[in-house]
């Protein structure tokens, strides 16, 4: 009669071959991670490109205008006015205007305080709707001096009293940029960086100091030296 030569693994063997996939895992884990993250940063990313020519088809079928704001960070909501309304023939499908890695409560939540939910992932810079004195003409499209290097949308911060707005306030940002841009904006979504959307038509991920950044060296109130401000068509560099 043949004998059978064969055996099971010994404990030893089985807890080397465990500890080589738990090794496995650990390194392909974080890999995977962010590889979902990039994907869902860029569909966020095709989602504002799609909201930037949605602004340009508005401001065609309207005298060049660009779309106004009407929710306020407060309570006040004036649906009218608000390019949630005004431009959604433009945008179409409302999934357009949600980023994939966006987790506010207030989708289905009214912001405390008020009765507003969010409506959107993505917010207007508020220089582009004529209401900051000595920026009135900004709200026509053909009057930006430098449309590719001016932000128009950026992602709206996902909790605080501006999460519910249709638009940030750049111009108070001065006196300490990270902290009061991180009320209004998710300036950090996206590996450290987030999605903005331009007055040409164009969007890409950028950092936020990349956006916003002003020389404390050379600046003397209320004078102010920039490295960068976007927001800003006087500037927008």
């Amino acid at each position: 009669m043949k004998r059978n030569n064969r055996r099971g693994f010994s404990l030893i063997e089985l807890l080397l071959v465990m500890s080589v996939i738990a090794l496995l895992i650990s390194i392909l884990l974080p890999a995977l991670s962010r590889a979902r993250q990039i994907a869902r940063s860029a569909v966020c990313l095709s989602n504002l490109h799609t909201m930037s020519e949605a602004v340009h088809m508005y401001a065609d079928a309207n005298e060049g205008r660009l779309p106004s704001v009407g929710l306020s960070h407060g309570g006040s909501v004036d649906e009218g006015s608000a390019w949630a309304n005004s431009l959604s023939r433009e945008y179409g499908a409302l999934a357009v205007t949600r980023c994939p890695d966006d987790r506010s409560p207030y989708w289905t939540t009214p912001v405390p305080g008020t009765d507003q939910l969010r409506r959107a992932s993505f917010a207007t810079n508020y220089y582009m709707v004529g209401m900051i004195e000595g920026r009135e003409e900004y709200n026509v499209l053909t009057r930006i001096k430098r449309p590719s290097a001016t932000i128009f949308w950026v992602e709206l911060a996902e909790q605080g009293d501006f999460a519910a707005t249709d638009h940030v306030h750049p111009e108070t940002w001065f006196v300490n940029p990270r902290m009061l841009a991180a009320r209004e904006v998710q300036y950090e979504r996206h590996l450290g960086r987030a999605n903005y959307g331009f007055v040409d038509g164009h969007a890409e991920p950028q950092r936020f100091e990349e956006t916003y950044s002003i020389n404390l060296s050379a600046s003397s109130f209320p004078k102010i030296a920039w490295n960068h401000n976007k927001y800003d068509p006087d500037f927008a560099w």
